[in-house]
């Protein structure tokens, strides 16, 4: 008796969107990228203010993380915890708020001084030409190359702080141009509140975004990136802030006219390796070329000793365990930086460097390709299996088994 089976009835296969359809072409997918980034432009030019606003305040969230979490170690919430972070900051600056102005002052007349205390250098070095015949070749070359530097000095030092401070400024245009800095400031420091109490679930929300098959890898990318890059602007805000104080208190003491605002500019100067020294120090020691020779050396003195502490004790413990770099890659990654990028790339040059050192030490010097080494076709060939006789192991010693 044989039975019969109804026939199967077929599944219902939806027909392709018209929208996938058209994904699937290379060139739709480039044009919609093409006027999603045009979008992205439009935005980030109507909210610029806005969106540097929401950078400074992920940053200095991003800087504060540690403070935080010590203290979430030790038993306090995370809300409390940001409470008392800022009652700090406010005590801080309460203190020191009758020196701020003083500061501001002493730059400002610095930019302003510069080329009168060059003038003067310039005279006392045609007075020492004529005194010793053999120098004249040397001083011309001399006044070339101060003319030189006191203008770059005077005009991006100059520029430098205008941008920051003056009303049209990146700091203060755009959006909160009319309440100038102080709006600014305001916007940036509740932001940075709200981010530091969320800071620990931004990581994850992002992570989510990308799809799961690359989730591991962003992850653990993300560490390094955390490890070297974060490390690094953290322990340089650090070693910058500590060479400031190091040279205003240097200069305080050997009674040099514009100690704090010269420990302000090497402080602003030395977030970027090795610059901070020589644009505080060129105009240190014109001011104080008509105090004398002797007040000249105390300054390059309080110069040398802070750098040196500064290069062999501060900055190794600090910096040093996060990136591992020897002095000669971070100067020629701040002069590679400076010719590839400018400005922008004197200050993320050494944290890509860092990063990428960091990458290849995850990665690459673990990787199978790496770890490879090369070995004669008679052992690759060999059977691991294989046990050799006493005689045989006497003969392979001796180089002679094939």
């Amino acid at each position: 008796m044989s039975s019969s089976f109804p026939p199967p009835v077929p599944v219902p296969v939806a027909p392709p969107s018209t929208l996938g359809t058209l994904w699937k072409s290379a060139w739709f997918r480039l044009i919609v990228y093409v006027m999603l980034g045009f979008v992205l432009l439009w935005l980030y030019q109507r909210l610029r203010t806005v969106i540097i606003a929401t950078l400074a305040a992920y940053l200095i969230a991003y800087l504060v993380q540690p403070i935080l979490q010590r203290l979430e170690r030790y038993g306090i919430r995370r809300p409390f915890g940001i409470t008392l972070l800022i009652l700090a900051v406010l005590g801080v600056l309460t203190a020191i708020s009758p020196l701020l102005g003083v500061v501001f002052n002493q730059v400002s007349a610095l930019v302003q001084a510069l080329p009168s205390l060059a003038d003067t250098f310039s005279a006392w070095l045609s007075q020492l030409a004529e005194k010793r015949p053999a120098l004249a070749g040397v001083q011309q070359e001399v006044e070339v190359w101060l003319n030189g530097i006191t203008h770059n000095l005077s005009t991006n030092l100059g520029a430098v702080l205008g941008e920051v401070f003056s009303p049209s400024g990146v700091l203060v245009g755009g959006l909160l141009g009319a309440v100038g800095v102080i709006g600014q400031v305001a916007l940036a420091a509740v932001i940075s509140i709200y981010m530091m109490a969320v800071y620990p679930h931004i990581g994850p929300f992002l992570l989510r975004l990308l799809p799961k098959r690359f989730q591991p890898i962003a992850a653990d990318v993300s560490g390094h990136v955390g490890h070297a890059v974060g490390g690094y602007f953290r322990g340089q805000v650090v070693v910058a802030l500590t060479f400031g104080v190091l040279v205003g208190t240097g200069l305080s003491i050997i009674g040099h006219p514009s100690a704090l605002g010269i420990g302000f500019v090497a402080a602003l100067f030395y977030i970027v390796p090795y610059l901070g020294v020589w644009v505080a120090l060129i105009p240190a020691l014109l001011l104080a070329v008509p105090l004398g020779g002797f007040k000249v050396l105390l300054v390059a003195a309080v110069f040398l000793l802070s750098d040196q502490l500064e290069v062999h004790v501060i900055s190794p413990r600090v910096v040093g365990q996060n990136t591992n770099l020897s002095s000669l890659a971070v100067v020629l990654a701040v002069t590679f930086g400076v010719g590839l990028f400018g400005v922008m790339g004197v200050l993320i040059a050494v944290p890509l460097v860092a990063l990428s050192k960091a990458l290849l030490d995850a990665y690459y010097y673990r990787s199978r390709s790496y770890q490879a080494i090369s070995r004669p076709a008679h052992i690759l060939d060999a059977d691991p299996l294989s046990v050799l006789t006493p005689d045989q192991m006497g003969r392979a010693d001796e180089g002679q088994l094939r």
